[in-house]
């Protein structure tokens, strides 16, 4: 079954009311494996035996599909429930979980831990329509649901944080939960006795996070500079930053740019068409977006988003590198814009 998002909190409280396994899929992967640590502790407890939570990985079901089998099959050595972890699976592994599950009753728990799916995937089909699978999706947090976020891990350390502040961390994070989570504990652990996060606070501590250089990847494809979107992908790609986020960032990039433009061929200027964008963009970056509007068309724009989702497709499947495959579409999308 395909779970809604009003849904999923009721879920994570009692994931194993309803069903045998989970599927836990999105672009998000600190929020994919924040679930699944919540599953883990409601279904084995805080303090369980560590022999009772079995790993796999996607790769390994691939290549022995009876592992599944026996490891749902398998008892307790110490008594106690057991629960399976199975991590990076993929389209592949469907017949593994169709023939386990159809073979034997079990009451062990499998969470399935993936990227991304798109509606088409055979493994996210299987789990949504199956009575006994749940399918959950983990989508980037942004917009108002991100500052709300970030209002309440703030608020949960005591402080505050000003309007600015919190514009400009919305713009700086929410790539990964996982990794917001972090920047945002490591603002709280900075703050002692302050009680208030300013936007020079947020700045100097996440001055340094690949967001911005990202950000300034952006606007360096948009401004047409080849050489400054080669450096800062090389830079991005240094830093550890996975292919696939910075292509997903430029593509929520354009999408903004592609919907500002909509609101400018409604009548709007550039100007009022930047402010009426949600979530807001951060004052800093209103100059340089307005630039970037005036000196792209939307067909360009449109041009460039439809390279960045093919591109996006591309990863999953083509024999070239992902990060020669990155730099090959920023080269391509860069030279649109100019």
């Amino acid at each position: 079954m395909k779970l809604q998002a009003r849904d999923i909190g009721t879920f994570l409280k009692q994931p194993d009311q309803q069903t045998k396994a989970v599927l836990l899929y999105g672009p998000d992967g600190g929020l994919v494996r924040e679930r699944s640590r919540t599953i883990v502790t409601t279904i084995l407890g805080q303090n369980y035996d560590p022999l009772n939570k079995i790993e796999l990985t996607g790769d390994q079901v691939k290549s022995d599909p009876a592992i599944l089998l026996d490891e749902l099959s398998a008892l307790s050595l110490m008594g106690g429930r057991r629960l399976i972890v199975l991590r990076d699976a993929n389209e592949k592994i469907v017949p593994a979980i169709e023939s386990a599950f159809d073979n034997i009753k079990t009451s062990t728990y499998l969470i399935i831990e993936a990227d991304e799916l798109s509606t088409s995937s055979s493994l996210r089909k299987l789990f949504e329509k199956e009575e006994y699978f749940a399918s959950v999706a983990c989508y980037l947090e942004e917009g108002r649901d991100l500052e709300d976020m970030i209002r309440r891990t703030l608020g949960n350390h005591g402080l505050k944080i000003s309007h600015d502040a919190t514009l400009y961390l919305v713009d700086n994070l929410g790539n990964d939960k996982g990794i917001t989570l972090s920047e945002l504990e490591k603002i709280a652990l900075y703050m002692g006795e302050e009680k208030e996060v300013t936007l020079q606070v947020a700045t100097l501590l996440t001055g340094n996070n690949s967001a911005e250089s990202m950000d300034d990847l952006c606007h360096a494809i948009t401004a047409g500079n080849s050489s400054e979107s080669h450096k800062l992908l090389a830079l991005l790609l240094h830093e550890g930053t996975q292919p696939v986020v910075i292509i997903r960032s430029l593509i929520r990039y354009f999408q903004r740019l592609d919907i500002a433009h909509a609101h400018i061929r409604a009548g709007q200027s550039p100007t009022n068409a930047i402010k009426m964008l949600r979530p807001p963009v951060f004052y800093k970056s209103v100059p340089i977006i307005e630039r970037a509007l005036i000196r792209t068309n939307y067909q360009k724009i449109a041009n460039c988003l439809n390279m960045l989702l093919k591109a996006e497709k591309e990863l999953k499947s083509s024999v070239l590198p992902p990060p020669l495959l990155a730099s090959n579409i920023v080269q391509q999308v860069t030279r649109i814009a100019a």
